[in-house]
């Protein structure tokens, strides 16, 4: 055995740390550089409030002061904020930029910060939300709408159940009116649904029922949050993992552990039980034993996507870890953003009450009993508006971000004005170069709904401005679901959910909200 001598030990700690503090200065002072020497300099500003943080708290904050029309007010449709550690950051309302950007996802592709957040929050570095190029495209399954309208039946008895819920707190106050946080209902009745319609999981939410799967997701979704700041430091600075990860700096989290241990086990055995459910239905089928078409019965995504996974050529199969990342993957994209989408458009009803009442008209020619039922409340027209003025107003997601992997010129719709007062027709970015598209603020544009673009008025789809079509978005010319390779799949899921939820609700309830209470958004 090699034994070191005290003085011996202390040097090598010594060279050790001098060699830590060098890395982690080398990769400062390349950051710095870089940002410093980026072309989006050029660009007009606002001031910065702080060095290490730069205008990142204001923009956190930004949904609830309107920012971002200010600043586009005074720096016009193509300006530079900073970010972390002074660092200049691209912020474009011009459609054509945007189009661009969205259009080229080879080249605009999500930082790394952004994709270890997503990892941290449980979905992984092998999910459809965080791989991109090639390794996205053969994850991405067909959610096709004649499959989707195979998942309603899931949608109707989870809208119902909270229907009854209510309405059984309203009997039991004898009357008076009930007044409820719905946010956490509508969450409860979201995980239900992406649990049965996702990967045929029975969460039991709305019952009351403690479930170790959700216990585990929520545990590991919300630490990730509290460690939002760390996991982005970490990764502009990938040295200081080492420090982290030091028992007297960062103890390890048993439970932590444990979560994941509990998604990883639960998720594999969903997948082995989708297996075994497509082995007996190709030797059912082979035997010309079938109770519905194929395309008639009800498949949860994951059924779809092991089918698909099974039938792709060899190089195009997901592993069985990358399979596994899209059950959390469905968790993080397919109950929170529905959720919160509805909340606030029941809020945006309850304080429109013409528009409530025009809703409730409307779904009242529509009997439960219809067999067009789900074609009926798809195709009614004041409700669609009603979905897509919400969605537009309170898009889930408010904002976006993309880095630039190679040197590029964004073309512009229109000239602007740069720091020194020079016209611009693009705007330059260097590799490394942080781009955020404001997806708020455009689908509130002026320039697209006039000056009341921030009120929720869903007879404006009556007749749509023009200017809309100026926009690329993969529904409604609108960013509320992207567009292009990296646009939402599920965007035809979380529509049909919220026109059945809001059929259900709306058509037998009344929806009012304290004048006096305001609500805002806030960032987690």
């Amino acid at each position: 055995m090699l034994l070191l001598s005290p003085y011996t030990l202390g040097c090598l700690l010594g060279v050790v740390t001098i060699a830590a503090v060098a890395c982690v200065l080398r990769n400062l002072i390349g950051l710095l550089a870089r940002q410093y020497l980026s072309p989006l300099r050029t660009l007009r500003s606002p001031p910065s409030p702080s060095f290490l943080f730069g205008n990142l708290r204001e923009m956190y904050n930004q949904e609830n002061t309107g920012l971002l029309f200010h600043w586009e007010t005074e720096y016009g449709h193509a300006y530079a904020y900073k970010g972390f550690l002074g660092g200049y950051r691209l912020i474009t309302t011009d459609f054509s930029a945007i189009s661009h950007i969205l259009a080229h996802s080879e080249r605009f592709q999500k930082p790394d910060f952004v994709r270890e957040n997503l990892a941290a929050m449980g979905a992984g570095l092998e999910s459809v939300l965080t791989t991109e190029g090639d390794v996205h495209a053969r994850q991405t399954p067909a959610f096709t709408s004649t499959h989707v309208k195979t998942l309603h039946p899931m949608f109707w008895a989870k809208a119902t159940e909270l229907l009854e819920r209510w309405s059984q707190l309203a009997n039991d106050q004898k009357g008076s009116n009930l007044t409820v946080d719905i946010l956490p209902w509508l969450s409860k009745a979201t995980l239900d649904v992406i649990g049965l319609a996702g990967f045929g999981y029975h969460f039991n939410a709305l019952a009351g029922e403690n479930d170790e799967l959700a216990n585990a997701y929520h545990l590991i979704f919300t630490t990730a949050r509290k460690l939002a700041l760390r996991t982005i430091l970490e990764t502009w600075i990938p040295l200081l993992r080492i420090f982290a990860s030091l028992p007297l700096i960062r103890p390890r989290s048993e439970t932590m552990d444990m979560a994941r241990t509990h998604l990883t086990r639960i998720g594999l055995q969903l997948i082995e039980e989708r297996k075994e459910a497509m082995i007996v239905e190709m030797s059912a089928s082979d035997s010309h034993v079938s109770e519905l078409p194929r395309q008639g019965r009800p498949r949860d995504l994951l059924s779809v996507l092991v089918q698909s996974n099974t039938a792709s050529f060899a190089s195009q199969r997901m592993t069985t870890p990358e399979v596994l990342c899209q059950i959390s993957t469905f968790l993080v994209a397919g109950y929170e953003t529905t959720s919160s989408a509805l909340t606030w458009c029941l809020y945006a009803l309850a304080r429109n009450r013409s528009a409530q009442h025009h809703l409730r008209a409307a779904l009242w020619t529509i009997p439960p009993e219809s067999p067009t039922l789900d074609e009926d409340v798809a195709k009614l027209e004041y409700l669609d508006w009603v979905v897509r003025e919400t969605l537009r107003v309170h898009a889930p997601v408010t904002w976006t971000m993309r880095v630039a992997m190679e040197s590029d010129n964004i073309p512009v719709g229109r000239p602007f004005l740069d720091r020194w007062g020079r016209v611009r027709h693009g705007v330059r970015v260097s590799k490394g170069d942080i781009i955020t598209v404001p997806i708020q603020a455009i689908n509130k544009s002026r320039q697209i709904w006039g000056e009341d673009a921030q009120l929720f008025k869903p007879e404006r789809w009556k007749n749509p401005p023009e200017h809309i079509r100026d926009l690329r978005g993969l529904w409604s010319n609108m960013l509320t679901f992207l567009d292009g390779s990296r646009g939402c799949i599920g965007y035809r899921f979380a529509i049909a959910e919220m026109k059945i939820f809001l059929y259900t609700l709306i058509r037998d309830l009344e929806f009012s909200v304290d004048e006096g209470m305001v609500i805002e958004k806030v960032f987690k």
